[in-house]
């Protein structure tokens, strides 16, 4: 049901479960609202109440997890481009407190799309212009490259309490995405995400195993995703907690089927978890 297009007296059909697809707080706000109403016409169990989702934009989830011992959180800021270009000059400045180099990024987008990397000041005004809408979020650069000079991003789901890692993704570019990494290209960074799917607490540590477990119990999701980095003091560095991360199969070529078992554990978690709340 897409709520915004459904007229409030319209009865609810039969129904056992509600799974709230809804899960970009940052760019769906609206429709979360709606939902919040249509379910007050259910008493059936709901997978990711809205009222929970609308605390995980990217800006909320900086506030939410800042000043945790252990857990770094990149500093976010929502900007209107009129503010940071002035108005005469047409020059662009960052705000008070900041420092290149930044990250600037559409709001609502994903798949790193629209979202870029400034290092210095004369490249800011056109950074703005390349960007779509009136607003952009800026967001502190952590440099997370370990000894190897190689990005590491590391994605766990959570799924009806538990913690199921997905994947691992290599790069030597600071926007790391499976889909654009290393990791077909080299059969080492293959065995360290295996070892990883495999061993998660023994690749991360202890430290960092129990800040994910402390940001799942805050989260309060039935359903949602982790991207992290882990620093040299084996803190956690968090980029993203939301619910609009899918598991996305491997593909066919037998070179990914160490990655299939971790797959099937969270898609049969998915499973369990969806008939446990109808029971």
């Amino acid at each position: 049901m897409i709520v915004e297009y459904v007229q409030p007296t319209t009865k609810l059909p039969p129904h056992q479960l509600i799974f709230n697809a809804i899960s970009d707080a940052d760019l769906a706000a609206s429709a979360l609202i709606a939902a919040k109403a249509w379910l007050q016409h259910t008493v059936a169990p709901v997978i990711n109440p809205p009222s929970s989702l609308e605390k995980t934009g990217r800006l909320a989830i900086a506030k939410r997890f800042d000043g945790i011992p252990r857990l770094m959180v990149p500093r976010v800021a929502r900007w209107s481009k009129a503010s940071l270009t002035d108005s005469t000059s047409r020059e662009a400045r960052l705000p008070q407190g900041w420092h290149f180099p930044i990250l600037l990024r559409a709001p609502g987008f994903h798949t790193g799309r629209h979202f870029i990397k400034v290092d210095h000041e004369r490249d800011l005004p056109s950074a703005l212009v390349s960007l779509p809408g009136q607003d952009v979020l800026m967001i502190e650069f952590i440099d997370v490259r370990g000894g190897d000079g190689k990005y590491r991003k590391y994605r766990v789901m959570m799924m009806d309490g538990q913690l199921y890692p997905l994947h691992l993704a290599i790069s030597s570019d600071w926007k790391v995405h499976y889909f654009t990494s290393d990791m077909a290209n080299h059969a080492a960074y293959r065995e360290e995400e295996a070892w990883f799917l495999e061993n998660m607490q023994d690749v991360i540590g202890a430290r960092a195993m129990d800040t994910l477990q402390y940001i799942q119990k805050e989260l309060g999701l039935d359903y949602a995703g982790l991207d992290f980095a882990v620093n040299e003091n084996g803190d956690l560095v968090l980029f993203e907690a939301n619910a609009t991360m899918v598991v996305v199969p491997p593909d066919a070529d037998s070179m990914w089927d160490y990655r299939r078992p971790a797959v099937n554990r969270i898609l049969h978690a998915a499973q369990q978890m969806m008939m446990k709340k109808i029971r």
